[in-house]
């Protein structure tokens, strides 16, 4: 099954939707290997993926292990690029999409990673700090900040990422 419409040229949505999906999670797999440098560089380190994995597992933040945390940090990764890839498919049905990059829909492109990108945010922000905090929910707002700028740069260089790994389709 294709999905896009077909225009001059060879545009990403012109491809196979598995195609596309797999070109998506190979990005965001890269991404999140990426976000491994902010990470361990703030102020927090892991502390938000330690908070997404109690939401997991049921357990103080301080009790989930490093490994766990880790995996948590790089499976949202996965699952995050995984949806990006569903909301610009279907965003390209209603969405322009004869501007391009490297093929990508420039619109549901954009609106694709912001939407991603906030989701990520408010999904923590709103619910899995609130409700899983546990210990560490004295520095809520230190850890949601960090949160906000994982997802950014998480948002930015997915962004950058797709469109160049598109190229070698």
């Amino acid at each position: 099954m294709l999905i896009g419409t077909a225009n001059e040229g060879r545009y990403v949505l012109d491809y196979p939707i598995a195609q596309w999906a797999f070109v998506c999670v190979v990005a965001g797999a890269v991404v999140g290997l990426l976000l491994n440098i902010p990470m361990v560089t703030q102020d927090q380190g892991y502390l938000p993926a330690h908070v997404a994995a109690a939401g997991l597992t049921r357990a103080d933040p301080a009790a989930v292990s490093r490994p766990l945390a880790v995996a948590v940090h790089h499976g949202t990764a996965l699952v995050a690029a995984l949806l990006y890839s569903a909301v610009v498919a279907g965003l390209s049905f209603v969405l322009p999409t004869a501007v391009s990059l490297n093929g990508v829909p420039l619109i549901p492109h954009i609106v694709g990673i912001a939407g991603i990108s906030a989701f990520i945010y408010y999904f923590f922000a709103r619910i899995a700090m609130p409700r899983f905090g546990g210990s560490v929910r004295a520095d809520a707002d230190e850890i949601i900040r960090q949160w906000a700028l994982t997802a950014f740069i998480f948002g930015t260089a997915l962004a950058l990422f797709v469109p160049v790994l598109v190229t070698w389709l």
